[in-house]
This record gives C-alpha cells, sequence and structure tokens, in this order.
C-alpha cells in the first residue's frame, strides 16, 4: 500500500503515484531506536527539494523525464537495499512500549511523479530567486504524514518542470541526522551515475544501534525519552505542528564565498587578538562558529533585542568522533546532541564587539558538549530546551561540511539550488556546502520585518 498524501498545488499536478522496494529484496528485520533517535519521533519530517536546470527531461513526448524517472527509480531500489530503515516503518511496540523501524515485506518508499505548470513555477526564476516562493517549493516535494505509528519513514517526489527536474524528498529524522542523509543522497546519487551505492570514497551504511552506541542503561533511556516527547503513543505528535507559519514567515537565501568567510573569520581572530594582548584568550574560529555567530548577531539586531533581554542560539553537534569508542564511517542513525549557546544580555551582541561575544558563548558550547558527549542523555537537555523563550532564541540547523551540491548529482547533472523546505521557526538559519569550492550557503527563515536588517548584517 502506497502512503502518502499527493495535494499538489502551486500550479503542480500528480501524474502517478507508485512505490519503490529495496532490491534485491532484503531479509525482514526490526531496527531498535537508540535515545539519540527517540527525541525525533514526535517531530515533522525534514522536507528538501533540488532543482535542476536541464533540457534533458524538457521533451515535448515526455520520454526526458520518463527516463530521469527511471533512473532515479531504480537507482533508488539499489541503495534502499543497503539503507533498509529508509524503506521501512516507524511503529509502536505495545507489549514493551518501544518505538521501533520496521522494515517488514512490504518495505519501500512511495515515489511521486508530478508536472508543473511552467507558467506558474519557473525553475530558473525558483534557482535564482534570493527570496524562496514557498508555495512552490511546498508543492515540490512530497507529504509525510508520520502524527500516527506505523508511519512512513520516507517519501519522493520528481516534478518535470519547465526546463528542468525537481526532485523532492521527506524524511522522518527519528531514522537519520543530517550526516547520514547526505550520505544516504551521495550514495542514492552514485548508484544513479555509476551503477552502485558504494564507491571507494563511500563504505557500505551500517545501522545497528546496539552495536554502535552502546550504554549500560540505553534502552530505558529511549523508552524514558519517548515518554517525556510523546505521551500518547501511537499517536507521534505530541503537538500539533502549525505548518501555515511557513507562508508567514520570510525565507532567503545567500552565497558566501571562500574570501567572505576569510574576511570574517579573521575579523574575528583580530578582535580576540586584541582582546588577548590586554590579558584576554584568543582561540582560533571556525568557519561553522563565524558563521553562526554572524547568523546570531545579525537576529539579535534585525529583531531590536536590547539590554536585559536574554538570547540562546540552539545548533546540533555530530558525536562521531566524540564517543569512546567512536562511532564508525557510514552509520545510518541519529548521532548528534543538541547544543546551546548562552547570552544573558542581547547588548553584548550589539557593536563590533558582539561578534567575537557570540563566537565565544558558542565555542563555549562546543567544549561543553566536548568535555561530556553523553550529558543530557536523560532528557534534561529537552526539558531546559521547552522552556527557552522562542522568541528570543535562534539555531542553526546542518553544516558548511555538507557537500549538498556534489551530493546529488544523478547524471544530469548539479542541481542549480538545494533547500530545506522544513523551515518553520523565526530565526532558524541553515548551513550547507554552497555551488562553488569554498562557498557555504546560508538560507534564513525570518519575519519578515526583519529581513532587510538581517541582509544587512549579513552582507555588510
Amino acid at each position: 500500500m502506497v502512503e502518502v498524501a499527493v495535494s499538489g498545488g502551486a500550479g503542480v499536478r500528480v501524474l502517478a503515484v507508485s512505490r519503490v522496494a529495496p532490491a534485491p529484496a532484503q531479509v525482514e528485520e526490526r531496527v531498535g531506536l537508540s535515545f539519540f533517535d527517540t527525541p525525533w519521533v514526535v517531530l515533522p519530517p525534514i522536507q528538501r527539494v533540488f532543482l535542476y536546470e536541464t533540457t534533458a527531461v524538457d521533451e515535448g513526448d515526455g520520454d526526458g523525464f520518463a527516463a530521469a524517472v527511471e533512473r532515479l527509480k531504480g537507482s533508488l531500489a539499489a541503495t534502499l537495499a543497503l539503507y533498509l530503515p529508509l524503506a521501512g516503518k516507524l511503529a509502536y511496540v505495545a507489549e514493551t512500549g518501544d518505538v521501533v523501524v520496521d522494515c517488514g515485506a512490504d518495505a519501500g518508499v512511495a515515489f511521486v511523479e508530478a508536472e508543473a505548470d511552467a507558467a506558474a513555477v519557473d525553475v530558473r526564476r525558483l534557482a535564482g530567486d534570493e527570496a524562496h516562493d514557498m508555495a512552490a517549493f511546498v508543492a515540490l516535494v512530497p507529504e509525510l504524514d508520520t502524527r500516527v505509528l506505523p508511519a512512513p519513514l520516507l517519501s519522493v517526489q520528481a516534478t518535470r518542470l519547465g526546463a528542468g527536474l525537481a526532485l523532492g524528498l521527506s524524511i522522518h529524522h527519528a531514522v537519520a541526522d543530517g550526516r547520514a542523509v547526505w550520505q544516504f543522497m551521495e550514495a542514492w546519487s552514485s548508484a544513479a551515475r555509476v551503477g552502485s551505492p558504494v564507491t571507494k570514497s563511500l563504505g557500505p551504511p551500517h545501522y545497528s544501534r546496539e552495536a554502535v552506541i552502546p550504554h549500560p542503561n540505553g534502552s530505558e533511556l529511549a523508552r524514558q525519552m519517548l515518554k517525556m516527547v510523546a505521551p500518547k503513543l501511537p499517536v507521534a505528535s505530541a503537538v500539533e505542528y502549525d505548518f501555515t507559519q511557513r507562508f508567514r514567515l520570510a525565507r532567503r537565501t545567500f552565497y558566501l564565498d571562500a574570501n567572505v568567510i576569510r574576511s570574517l573569520k579573521r575579523r574575528i581572530d583580530e578582535l580576540a587578538s586584541a582582546e588577548a594582548a590586554a590579558g584576554g584568550e584568543a582561540k582560533p574560529v571556525s568557519t561553522f562558529v563565524a558563521l553562526a555567530a554572524m547568523g546570531w548577531t545579525a537576529f539579535v539586531r534585525s529583531k531590536g533585542l536590547a539590554t536585559g533581554d536574554d538570547t540562546y542560539l540552539v545548533f546540533l553537534a555530530d558525536l562521531r568522533a566524540r564517543l569512546d569508542p567512536p562511532v564508525g564511517e557510514g552509520y545510518i542513525g541519529n548521532c548528534v546532541k543538541m547544543c546551546l549557546a548562552t547570552c544573558p544580555d542581547a547588548a553584548e551582541l550589539l557593536g563590533e564587539r558582539g561578534l567575537l561575544r557570540a563566537a565565544r558563548a558558542v565555542q563555549a558550547a562546543v567544549a561543553e558538549m566536548e568535555a561530556a558527549p553523553l550529558a543530557g542523555t536523560d532528557g534534561s537537555v529537552i526539558a531546559r530546551m521547552m522552556q527557552l523563550p522562542f522568541t528570543r532564541l535562534a539555531n542553526v540547523a546542518a553544516s558548511p561540511r555538507f557537500r549538498a551540491y556534489d551530493a546529488a548529482d544523478f547524471g544530469f547533472g548539479k542541481p542549480a539550488r538545494v533547500e530545506l523546505v522544513s523551515m518553520n521557526h523565526d530565526g532558524e538559519m541553515v548551513l550547507v556546502g554552497g555551488r562553488r569550492d569554498g562557498e557555504v550557503q546560508l538560507s534564513v527563515s525570518i519575519n519578515p520585518a526583519h529581513v532587510d536588517a538581517f541582509k544587512a548584517q549579513v552582507l555588510g
């Protein structure tokens, strides 16, 4: 049975919905969730769109699009055979109170084929505009209803555009974090280009939680987390998510080249050096720290936060190399920890030295995570996050290390644009590697009244 909603919209018409099963078929199995996975059970799916400008799929008889779809389906089937949890369902086991990934006999992924009205959805405009056409972007990703278990974990949509193609994905965060998703994308695109999801640079994946993330109380921690975030299982959503927020917030994308990033890091390092000369401490900043600090200060200034306002920045840290023993390459699951940078007085983030203050707060959050990677796995971190003032909270998702454009070449060229569609929070920022070497793409979801002020801080 195909489980996907196909509402279309914004000039997009659904042509067909089919199911892509792992090929060759795999042995049925259940994959238990770890305490890193369970906090994501109640959250809506990650939705991402890839836009391709290519005339190869713009043929009058539709053969070009049909060939692209067959390539995507065939390579997806081969990739799912290795990335089996993505083909499963999130299921509730009443006898034990656990939520598991059930990769049963009906394992597979819904694949939507659609066509856009060329006049309403122009791929070159969508790929080139700084502002996002959210109605179009939302219509180019498939829905994935995760509110009641069992729930699917992945759905795919390929949409024929006037001069190209859009590939939309909806993935449940409970089965994979950002690094795992991008590894899956790279494996899928490799299968489409060279015939195999495993290459010299991309080894086979693994996803056994118990073997990779040992913990004496791991199972109990996972159940404890489930009770905290999802008290009404198998109704997975503890709260109803207001997706109309996507249309009330403005969305912008900026491309920061290597020179801009080097200049930003140099500014922060020079401020730190000047302070060190007066008895402070100078610690060089990474690209992530510099961009997170820039985005946080831009958020604070654009919202007009002032003296006496506490403010926060949330981001996720990859723990794979920080656990003992380290988690090996190719792990498909969640292995991230929520980190919190704090500033008790927003006035400290204003002015030239605000960048340094923000960078140091981010560095402090990273140092705290590195000192105790598993601290807070009892749910205390989540409980603290729920008490924060959301109007003064910014968050940074993904990483400049994610090679979003290189990972999504299926044989018809790299995408002209990659965007996270599922951004619903005022002050949410996404960082991924850009279209060119050394470039970083920064996308932000923000109150429309604050767009110009935010842009001035980013590009100033």
